[in-house]
C-alpha cells in the first residue's frame, strides 16, 4: 500500500534504508527498511520534484512496477534477510547477479567480488596474528621465512599461538575464534596496516575522486545542474569528513589487540558498531560514483546534466542524528533549482519497460558490484 511522500531528510541510518540494486529504471537505487511492525518498506524518490519519499509495502512493489526477471528474484531474496543492512543487501544482490539475470557482466563480478571478499578476509586474519603475536612479544620472522600457506608455516605459527594464548591467558582455540570473529568484522574496511584496502576503504576514496571530480564540472559547467552537481559534492565531502573520523576510530582500536582480547565484549561491540557505520556512511555511494564516472567518460554536457540531477534525487544525505550538520536545508533550496533543469525530462522515470535504461544500469552494475 502506497503511504504517500514523508520528508526528505531521515533521522537515522535504518530510517534512511539501505540502497538496493534493482536493475528496473523506476526502483534502481530506491531503499528498502523495516517500518512498522517490522515490515519492509521501499522507499522511492518522488519523480520530478526532487523532493519527498514515497514509502511503499515491499509486497506491494511487484504489483505497481513491471520489474525485470532479477529484480523478482532479488525481491524475493530481500524478503528472507532478518535485517535491512548494507551487508544483508550486499548479499543478496551478489547471490542473485550470480544468478545471471542481470547478464553476464554482473555475473563475472559478482564472482569476482566474493572472490575478493574472501581472500581480504584471509589477509585480514593473518595479518590480526601477526598482530597478536607482537603483542605478547613473540618473533614471528621464522613463519614470514616459512610462508603461512606452508605446512612449515602453519606448524611454526600453531607453536607461537599456543604460547601467545598461554600468555594472554585464554585458550587456543578461543583466540583463534575471536581473531576470525574480528577479520569477519573488519575485512570488509582492511587494517591499516594491510597491503590491500577492503571494499568500503576503495569505496571511500572512490567517494572523495567523485567529489572532486563533480566539485570541479560544477565550477566550469554552463548549465543549471550546476548547483545541483556542487550541492552533491558537499554532501559528498560531508559524508568524506564523517567517514575519515569513523576509519581512523576504527584503525586504533583494532590496532590495540591486547585491549580487545582483555575486554572482549564491549570492544568488540564498539568495533562492530564503527564498521556498521562506516558501511551506512557509504551505502549507496559506489553506484554514484559508478554512474559519475561513466558519465565524464562521454563528452556531452547534456547528458551530463542530466545524470546530475539524476544523482541529486537519489543523494544520501548523512541522517540528522548521525552528524552535527544537517544538510536538508540546503536540499530543499537546491531543489527548486533541479525542478528547473529537470522540466525537460521529468517524464524519462517511467513504470514503462525501457530497455536502453536497464542495460545501462546492468552496465553500472557490474562496475559497481
Amino acid at each position: 500500500m502506497l503511504k504517500g511522500s514523508v520528508e526528505y531528510a531521515p533521522s537515522t541510518f535504518e530510517e534512511r534504508g539501505a540502497a538496493v540494486a534493482f536493475t528496473t529504471p523506476l526502483l534502481s537505487q530506491t531503499r528498502v527498511r523495516r517500518g512498522e511492525r517490522s515490515r519492509l518498506e521501499v522507499l522511492i524518490p518522488s519523480l520530478s520534484e526532487g523532493l519527498g519519499i514515497y514509502v511503499v509495502a515491499w509486497k506491494a512493489v511487484p504489483e505497481m512496477v513491471g520489474m525485470t526477471m532479477h529484480d523478482r528474484y532479488l525481491h524475493e531474496l530481500i524478503v528472507k534477510q532478518e535485517e535491512c543492512s548494507p551487508q544483508e543487501i550486499r548479499s543478496a544482490t551478489l547471490r542473485a547477479a550470480r544468478r545471471g539475470l542481470a547478464g553476464p557482466e554482473a555475473v563475472k563480478a559478482a564472482r569476482q567480488a566474493l572472490e575478493e571478499e574472501e581472500e581480504q578476509r584471509t589477509l585480514t586474519n593473518y595479518l590480526l596474528l601477526m598482530s597478536v603475536l607482537k603483542a605478547v612479544g613473540l618473533e614471528s620472522a621464522d613463519v614470514l621465512k616459512a610462508g603461512l600457506d606452508t605446512d612449515e608455516g602453519q606448524r611454526l605459527t600453531r607453536q607461537l599461538m599456543a604460547r601467545a594464548a598461554a600468555a594472554l591467558r585464554m585458550e587456543p582455540n578461543l583466540l583463534y575464534a575471536r581473531l576470525a570473529q574480528i577479520a569477519d568484522t573488519v575485512a570488509p574496511v582492511g587494517l591499516a596496516q594491510s597491503p590491500k584496502p577492503g571494499r568500503l576503504l576503495r569505496g571511500l576514496m572512490e567517494l572523495k575522486g567523485f567529489k572532486s571530480s563533480i566539485e570541479d564540472w560544477s565550477n566550469e559547467a554552463m548549465s543549471e545542474a550546476a548547483p545541483v552537481a556542487a550541492f552533491c559534492a558537499e554532501v559528498a565531502q560531508h559524508t568524506v569528513a564523517i567517514g575519515d573520523a569513523v576509519l581512523g576510530n576504527l584503525h586504533r582500536r583494532v590496532a590495540a589487540i591486547g585491549q580487545i582480547l582483555r575486554d572482549w565484549d564491549a570492544e568488540m561491540a564498539e568495533i562492530r558498531r564503527l564498521a556498521a557505520r562506516i558501511a551506512w556512511l557509504l551505502d549507496g555511494w559506489d553506484h554514484i560514483a559508478k554512474a559519475w564516472e561513466m558519465a565524464m567518460e562521454r563528452d556531452d554536457r547534456h547528458a551530463q546534466s542530466m545524470v546530475v540531477n539524476e544523482l541529486f534525487r537519489i543523494i544520501p544525505l548523512v541522517p540528522r542524528l548521525e552528524s552535527d550538520r544537517d544538510l536538508s536545508g540546503e536540499a530543499e533550496r537546491v531543489a527548486a533549482v533541479h525542478r528547473r533543469s529537470v522540466r525537460a525530462f521529468e517524464d524519462w522515470r517511467t513504470g514503462r519497460m525501457d530497455v536502453d535504461a536497464i542495460r545501462r544500469i546492468e552496465m553500472l552494475k557490474a562496475k559497481a558490484a
